[in-house]
C-alpha cells in the first residue's frame, strides 16, 4: 500500500482506490474477487488518513489525484463513491457475493452493497465511464419508504464463507459444509458465530492467533480453546478421556496436531510473481499432485512449533519473488509493474514452456530474470541503489562482481517462512492420529515423520524438492527409526519377551527343582549380610519395584492406572524421578558395601563353566566366594546398569530443553535397558528365593546356616571357619 507522503510515482505501488478494485476484469463472469470484495467498507474504504471521507475531499478539490497524496494518487473516488459499511455481506441471507465483486471491479464502489443486496438493480458502469442508475426493488419496501429485510442474527456461515472459503482453501485448505472436506463441528449444526462470537458492541468479533499476519493483534486468543470447550463441556462439547495418548503429548501437541490429521480440499503450494501477475500452484505431495487450489485432494499439514515449544499442524506457502535491496540493507518486494517489465525484458531469452508460469529454477534463468531486473530498474526514483535478488527455496540468489549467479541460504525477512494455522475441517475421532495406536504416527507409513513436505517448488532440476516432515521440527531421519524400534517393537513385544522369561523360570524349576531343601530347618549362626548391607538392598529393592511400576505406566502408556495412582501425570512423573534419584544413591551405596566381595577370583571360572550348578539333575559342588560368579556379575551388571538409567534418566529430566533426536536416542535407549534391567532382576530374585531356599532369609536377618554355607560358598564358609578356630582356641587356653 501507498505511503501517504510520496516524493516521486515510483514509489506508489497500490494507492486504497487502486486496491478495492484490484484484479482481472471481465464484467459478465467475475470468479477471481478483488482485494476490496472480502472487507465489508468503511475504515480505510471509506475515509482517508486524515479521516475525511475520500469522495467529499476529492470533489472539493481535485487536484488531489494528480498529487503524490498515496491516498488520492491517479484516483477517482469522486466519480466512484466510496466504500461504506456493509452490514448485509454478513447479515443478509442470500447475499449476491459474485455481484458485490462485479460492482467493485467496474468502479461502481458507491452501488456494490446496493446491488449485491438485491435492494435494486444498478445498471451503468464507472469504468466504462457511465452514471450508474438504481432501479429499486419496491417489493422490499413498505408504504412509508422504510426496508423490509429478513436479516440473521448470528450471521450465517455461509456468508462467513464467501470471503474465508476463497482465501482459506489457498492459505489452509479449509472449506464448510463440505462433503469430502467433512468438519465434526459442521455435521453437529454449528456455525462460524459459535466459535467466533461478538465479543463487544463494536462489531469485534473473537478470533485466534494467526501465525503469519498481524491484523488485529489486540483480539488474539479471545476465541475457545479446543481444551476450554471440551474440557468445560461447553455447548454440549464431550469431554475425551483420551486414554490411548500419552499424557505429555497433550502438553506437546496441539489438539489440531491430532484431530485434523489430512485435508481432502488442495490449498497452494505456493505462488510465484516472477511475470508481475500472482500464479498460484495447488498442493505438489503426494504425487502427481493437485491440478488447481480446491479440487478434491488429500494431502497432509506441515507441523512447526511456536514459541512454547508446541507442535501445530500449518501450511506454509513457498513464495517465490523478487526483492531489490536499497543502500539501508533492507530488501524491499518489486511492484507488480516492476516486475513486470524486466520479465517482459528477458522473456525472450527466458523462452519458457508457458509464459504466464516461468518457474525459474537453473541458474541460466535466474542469471536472465536478474540481468533483465537490474537494466529495468535503472532510473527507478524508489531506490537508491539498485541490486535485485531472487528469493526461492530457502535460498538467496544474486548476481557477484562477475556479473554471475552466486546463492545462499536466504537470512532475510523473506527467508522466515511460518505457516497458516489449520483448525477447521477436525475429522471424527475414530479418524484421528493415535485412534488406531502409536503406529498413526510412528510407523515407517505414517506422515507425522516421514512424510515428504515440499521445500522448493522448483528445484534443480524443475521438480520439487522434498524434505521428511520430522526435520521440520526438530527430528533427524535416523532418530525416527529408533524411535520406530521403540514404538512399533519394543513396546509391543516386553510383555512378550518377560513372559517367556517366566515361563523359561518355571521350566526350570519343574526340571530341575530347588538347591539344598534340607537346610530349611538349620539354626542360623553365621553372619552373611550386615545391617547396612540388608537395609541398602531393601531401599533399592523398594526402590526398582515402585519404578518399574511407574515406568510400567509410561511404558504402555496406561492413563487408567496413571489416573488410578497419581493426581497427574505430571505427579506421576515426578514421583518417578524422586524415585529414581533414591534407586540411583541405594545403587551407589550397594557397589561400595559389596565391590570388595564382587572381584573375580579364579575358582569363579569352575562356577561359570558348570553353570552354578543351575542346569544339573543332581547336586553339583561349585566353588563360591561370598558371593558367587553369578551375584558378582549381577553386582556389576546392575551397576552399570543404575549408571546408565540413571545418566539417561537425569539427562530425560530435562528434555524440553534437549533437542528432540537427541530425546528419542535417550528415551528409547532408556526404555531397552529398563526392559533389560527388570529381565535381570526377575532371574535375579528367582535364584534367590525360590531356586535357593534359604537364601532370602539371610536378606532379613543376616544370617545363615553352616551347612548352606558351606554348600553355596565353599571358599567362603572356609574363610569363616578359619576365623572362627583360633577365636575357640583362644577361648580354650584361656579357661
Amino acid at each position: 500500500m501507498a505511503k501517504k507522503k510520496n516524493d516521486h510515482p515510483d514509489q506508489i505501488d497500490l494507492t486504497p482506490w487502486a486496491w478495492i478494485s484490484v484484479g482481472p476484469i471481465d464484467p459478465q463472469n467475475i470468479t477471481q474477487p478483488s482485494c476490496g470484495s472480502c472487507h465489508p467498507g468503511g475504515g480505510g474504504l471509506e475515509y482517508d488518513r486524515d479521516g475525511q471521507r475520500y469522495s467529499a475531499r476529492l470533489q472539493a478539490n481535485p487536484g488531489l489525484a494528480q498529487s503524490l497524496d498515496g491516498d488520492y494518487f491517479q484516483s477517482r473516488w469522486d466519480k466512484t463513491g466510496v466504500v461504506e459499511a456493509d452490514c448485509f455481506i454478513c447479515h443478509l441471507p442470500g447475499y449476491d457475493f459474485k455481484e458485490r465483486t462485479r460492482q467493485l471491479k467496474m468502479l461502481n464502489y458507491k452501488w456494490a452493497g446496493t446491488a449485491a443486496s438485491g435492494i435494486g438493480q444498478v445498471t451503468g458502469f464507472v469504468r466504462e465511464d457511465q452514471q450508474p442508475v438504481v432501479s429499486y426493488n419496491t417489493r422490499l419496501f413498505n408504504n412509508d419508504g422504510r426496508i423490509v429485510l429478513d436479516l440473521a442474527y448470528p450471521p450465517p456461515a455461509e456468508n462467513c464463507v464467501f470471503c474465508h472459503g476463497l482465501s482459506d482453501v489457498k492459505k489452509r485448505g479449509f472449506s464448510w459444509d463440505d462433503r469430502v472436506n467433512h468438519d465434526v463441528h459442521n455435521l453437529q449444526g454449528m456455525n462460524c458465530a459459535h466459535c467466533h462470537p461478538a465479543i463487544d458492541d463494536m462489531h469485534n468479533f473473537a478470533k485466534g492467533d494467526e501465525n503469519v499476519s498481524t491484523v488485529r493483534d489486540d483480539l488474539d486468543n479471545t476465541i475457545k480453546t479446543c481444551g476450554q470447550c471440551h474440557e468445560q463441556g461447553y455447548m454440549g462439547a464431550p469431554r475425551p478421556a483420551h486414554m490411548k495418548i500419552r499424557p505429555n503429548h497433550l502438553d506437546k501437541l496441539a489438539c489440531e496436531v491430532c484431530h485434523i490429521p489430512a485435508l481432502h480440499r488442495a490449498a497452494g503450494e505456493g505462488f510465484d510473481v516472477t511475470t508481475g501477475g500472482m500464479v498460484n500452484y495447488a498442493k505438489m505431495m503426494p504425487p502427481p499432485g493437485a491440478k488447481k487450489i480446491g479440487q478434491e485432494f488429500t494431502w497432509h499439514p506441515q507441523y512447526q512449533r511456536d514459541e512454547h515449544g508446541k507442535l501445530w499442524p500449518v501450511n506454509v506457502l513457498k513464495a517465490v519473488f523478487f526483492t531489490n535491496q536499497d543502500k539501508d540493507g533492507i530488501h524491499y518486494p518489486l511492484f507488480a509493474r516492476e516486475l513486470k517489465k524486466g520479465y517482459e525484458k528477458a522473456k525472450a531469452q527466458l523462452q519458457p514452456k508457458n509464459p504466464q508460469r516461468p518457474e525459474l529454477h537453473t541458474p541460466e534463468q535466474i542469471k536472465t530474470a536478474l540481468a533483465a531486473l537490474t537494466e529495468t530498474l535503472q532510473g527507478n526514483k524508489r531506490f537508491q541503489q539498485v541490486k535485485p535478488f531472487f528469493h526461492k527455496g530457502g535460498r538467496l540468489y544474486f548476481l557477484d562482481d562477475k556479473g554471475e549467479v552466486a546463492s545462499r541460504q536466504d537470512d532475510t525477512w523473506a527467508g522466515h517462512l511460518e505457516g497458516f494455522n489449520i483448525n477447521h475441517n477436525v475429522a471424527p475421532a475414530s479418524l484421528a492420529l493415535g485412534a488406531n495406536g502409536c503406529g498413526d504416527c510412528h510407523s515407517a507409513e505414517a506422515h507425522m515423520f516421514k512424510g515428504q513436505i515440499v521445500t522448493d517448488m522448483f528445484g534443480p532440476g524443475g521438480k520439487p524438492v522434498t524434505q521428511s516432515s520430522g526435520r521440520f521440527f526438530g527430528c533427524q531421519p535416523w532418530a525416527f527409526y529408533v524411535n520406530q524400534f521403540h514404538q512399533m517393537y519394543l513396546t509391543p513385544y516386553v510383555s512378550i519377551f518377560l513372559l517367556l522369561l517366566v515361563f523359561a523360570i518355571t521350566l526350570h524349576y519343574t526340571g530341575m527343582g530347588p538347591k539344598g531343601a534340607d537346610f530349611y530347618a538349620e539354626p542360623a549362626v553365621i553372619q552373611r549380610f550386615s545391617l547396612a548391607e540388608r537395609w541398602t538392598h531393601l531401599v533399592r529393592m523398594i526402590a526398582f519395584l515402585l519404578l518399574t511400576f511407574t515406568g510400567y505406566i509410561f511404558f504402555y502408556n496406561n492413563v487408567s492406572m496413571l489416573r488410578m495412582f497419581f493426581d497427574s501425570p505430571a505427579g506421576a512423573v515426578i514421583f518417578h524421578w524422586v524415585t529414581g534419584l533414591i534407586f540411583l544413591a541405594a545403587s551407589a551405596v550397594s557397589v561400595i558395601l559389596w565391590a570388595r566381595d564382587a572381584r573375580f577370583a579364579p575358582y569363579d571360572r569352575e562356577w561359570l563353566k558348570k553353570h552354578g550348578g543351575y542346569f544339573s539333575g543332581t547336586e553339583v559342588e561349585v566353588p563360591a566366594g561370598r558371593l558367587n560368579a553369578g551375584q558378582k556379575i549381577f553386582v556389576w551388571l546392575t551397576a552399570a546398569l543404575s549408571l546408565f538409567m540413571g545418566a539417561t534418566g537425569v539427562l530425560l529430566i530435562f528434555k524440553n530443553s534437549l533437542p528432540l533426536t537427541f530425546n528419542c536416542l535417550m528415551s528409547t535407549m532408556h526404555g531397552l535397558v529398563a526392559v533389560i534391567f527388570v529381565a535381570a532382576v526377575i532371574a535375579h530374585a528367582y535364584l534367590g528365593t525360590i531356586a535357593n531356599p534359604g537364601t532370602w532369609r539371610a536378606l532379613v536377618d543376616g544370617k545363615v546356616g553352616r551347612k548352606w554355607a558351606k554348600k553355596h560358598h565353599s571358599e567362603w564358609y572356609k574363610e569363616v571357619a578359619a576365623q572362627e578356630q583360633p577365636a575357640e582356641k583362644q577361648e580354650e587356653g584361656g579357661e
